[in-house]
């Protein structure tokens, strides 16, 4: 690694360049489909639809990917974003505004409090663009628009797409095997964003020793290859 690479060294598995609305969602080569064909073959105005799937598996980034690709297509969007033990809905989220141009989106329904669900279910959502929730276990009643399974041949396109502008360094901080990635695939019990953590921490720690090597060169002035 040369000067230049140590001294802009980021980390590929930083948390800002994964967190949802970052990179879009990958779809699995098997499912044979694309944000453009799931909007225009399932997604439907006036609906309550939900994206279903485990932790760490993509939800909240399909949620986000296809909230860019309506509103390219001139919808407004109306996020909620629910963190652990937030029960309630913003506010200003309920009553609907009945307008079809705009589309309703909850990231992370299962939070939310038995009324806040009920009261969800006694909007008109026909009269607007329609609801959209994620969630990890299928609510009856509610049409699955998508289920985002997590593979490991998804995984590994993840990391090649994390990793592609460190490919022609001369660090081999950021090469993974095949057999090293599915064993962090398989210690993260096949959540993304935990494997994405401990890809983190091997990086800081290979890294470690090339930026201390450097500091002490820059320290005694001395040729890097007589270290």
């Amino acid at each position: 690694m040369n000067e230049s690479e140590i001294n802009i060294f980021v980390n590929p598995f930083s948390t800002k360049f994964w967190t949802p609305g970052t990179i879009p969602y990958l779809f699995d080569e098997q499912e044979e489909l694309n944000i453009n064909t799931l909007i225009g073959q399932k997604l439907e105005q006036g609906l309550v639809m939900q994206i279903v799937g485990s932790h760490g598996s993509g939800k909240s980034t399909l949620l986000r990917t296809i909230m860019r690709s309506l509103e390219q297509q001139y919808f407004t969007i109306r996020l909620e974003v629910l963190n652990d033990c937030q029960c309630k809905l913003s506010p200003d989220f309920l009553p609907v505004r009945h307008d079809k141009s705009v589309v309703y989106m909850i990231d992370g329904y299962e939070q939310l409090s038995v009324w806040e669900r009920f009261r969800l279910r006694f909007q008109d959502w026909s009269l607007t663009g329609g609801l959209l929730l994620t969630t990890h276990k299928p609510v009856l009643g509610i049409r699955v628009l998508h289920k985002t399974t997590p593979r490991f041949e998804l995984f590994v396109k993840l990391v090649q797409e994390l990793t592609k502008t460190y490919s022609a360094t001369d660090s081999d901080s950021f090469s993974f095997g095949i057999t090293e990635l599915r064993e962090i695939y398989q210690r993260a019990d096949n959540n993304f964003r935990t494997a994405f953590f401990e890809l983190y921490d091997i990086i800081q720690e290979k890294e470690s020793p090339n930026r201390a090597r450097e500091k002490k060169r820059r320290r005694d002035n001395v040729p890097e290859s007589i270290i």
